[in-house]
């Protein structure tokens, strides 16, 4: 079943393709979220966050599953969003830093993915290639 959502805009920032078998590209795509990273910066020690969703009813988002009967449901297209939350860690507490969205679509070109992103909003230090760059990590 195609997952796609109808607010996925027509134009994109960034398209590539990746030669990975489409269900394999979607489980590493699930396998993505929740994971957390730290890195650090001038600014102190942060918290990087990732929550994926998967397009439900071409009209919303819903969480995705790593599970063998959910993965195996989706085929032919699939459209995820892509929240990227910074949080700046320090001693007296969590402050919130930098929120990123982004939209994905996969689409399955028999034997390999051809991938679309698009950034919603403009700002901030993570951008369509950053994403593409991380994605490029997990299918591989």
């Amino acid at each position: 079943m195609r997952r796609i959502s109808y607010q996925f805009p027509n134009r994109c920032d960034l398209v590539f393709d990746h030669d990975v078998p489409f269900s394999r590209a979607i489980s590493s795509i699930c396998r993505m979220d929740g994971k957390q990273t730290n890195f650090r910066t001038d600014l102190g020690l942060f918290k990087r966050e990732i929550k994926v969703e998967i397009a439900s009813d071409k009209t919303g988002f819903e969480r995705v599953r790593t599970d063998t009967e959910f993965i195996s449901d989706i085929t032919e297209r699939a459209d995820f969003t892509f929240r990227i939350r910074d949080t700046l860690l320090k001693g007296d507490g969590r402050y919130p830093a930098a929120d990123y969205t982004f939209l994905l679509r996969v689409d399955d070109k028999r034997g390999r993915v051809e991938c679309f992103i698009v950034h919603e909003g403009r700002t901030g230090e993570i951008d369509s290639l950053d994403l593409k760059n991380l994605l490029k990590g997990a299918l591989s």
